[in-house]
């Protein structure tokens, strides 16, 4: 099972685009909800919105995770297979099924079974839901998932399927000698962010990551300012070189260090150390947020002058 998660701005889009209003025979079919209507799009995106009126500021609100399984699991994941699958996926990201909107389509327009699921960051108590380290966490709540219900799993897949697959898109359409070499080396980041994304969050230190990374044929070079921080994170994959910023910011050198000194000071499993360490952020992004409001609260309200009536020494 692979979750892509995406975060957007637009109800409105997502919703058209989930229930495939405009496409003949698109096969799109809710297979469950919570808190919106599931008749049309139109009436999908106000009651999402409705909701998000809560947080006005926050633009991102709408949380997208594509969820897929292999092909060879088409009889097994029936529609109430994959309904019970959308509220325990929720429930592992510390999601509230019962206290937040959300809605899950199954399409079919691939060979291999596959759910969208839509979520408003805004629950219904007006608390922002949290996107913090949001992706590793999605592949921790999936190897749960897969364990749980005697799923493929779909790390094994994915890396058996990118050496059957052939050229991508890309490389096939190259017709240069740089053109060639800018899609293998995309395809080699790729490649690196579905490794990290199944390895980032187990690790304690860049030597434990190093070791989880080279059986999948990755390097992972580190450079070292003079105080001994890290100043930059290369992953090499058959020849090609990927700065970790360049896979994605989570991966940063910086970020990475921050996770991990996090994950040793907590001392706990190391799954359970990058949640924390999503949940500390999210604490204080929602203090931050609650100190500006009450920052604009207070220039708001218009200044008060002594009374000329009845001021001291009048």
């Amino acid at each position: 099972m692979i979750g892509k998660v995406k975060v957007n701005q637009s109800f409105g889009a997502m919703c058209r685009y989930v229930l495939q209003e405009q496409a003949l025979g698109n096969g799109a079919e809710v297979l469950a909800a919570h808190g919106v209507r599931t008749d049309s799009a139109a009436h999908m995106a106000a009651d999402f919105d409705a909701v998000r009126a809560m947080r006005p500021n926050l633009g991102k609100a709408v949380l997208h995770v594509a969820l897929a399984f292999p092909v060879e699991e088409k009889e097994k994941v029936t529609n109430e297979v994959m309904g019970r699958i959308a509220q325990d996926y929720l429930k592992g990201l510390k999601i509230d099924p019962e206290n937040t909107q959300w809605a899950v389509v199954r399409h079919q327009d691939k060979t291999h079974p596959h759910m969208h699921l839509v979520v408003n960051r805004v629950d219904l108590d007006g608390q922002t839901v949290s996107d913090q380290f949001i992706r590793s966490r999605s592949v921790d709540v999936c190897k749960g998932i897969e364990q749980a219900y005697g799923l493929i799993v779909a790390d094994q897949v994915g890396r058996q399927q990118a050496r059957e697959i052939g050229p991508t898109p890309k490389q096939q359409q190259a017709t240069t000698p740089k053109e060639e070499q800018s899609a293998e080396w995309s395809r080699a980041r790729q490649e690196i962010g579905r490794a990290l994304s199944y390895t980032a969050g187990q690790a304690r230190s860049f030597d434990e990551l190093r070791e989880a990374l080279r059986p999948r044929g990755i390097e992972l070079e580190l450079t070292r300012r003079k105080d001994g921080s890290p100043a930059g994170v290369v992953f090499a994959q058959d020849g090609h070189r990927v700065k970790g910023s360049q896979v994605g910011r989570e991966y940063s050198a910086g970020n990475l260090e921050t996770g991990f000194a996090k994950a040793r000071e907590l001392g706990q499993d190391p799954v359970q150390q990058w949640q924390q360490l999503g949940q500390d952020y999210a604490l204080a992004k929602l203090a931050a947020e609650y100190a500006q409001a009450k920052q604009r609260q207070a220039q708001q309200q218009p200044s008060r002058q002594p009374s000329r009536d009845f001021g001291i020494g009048d």
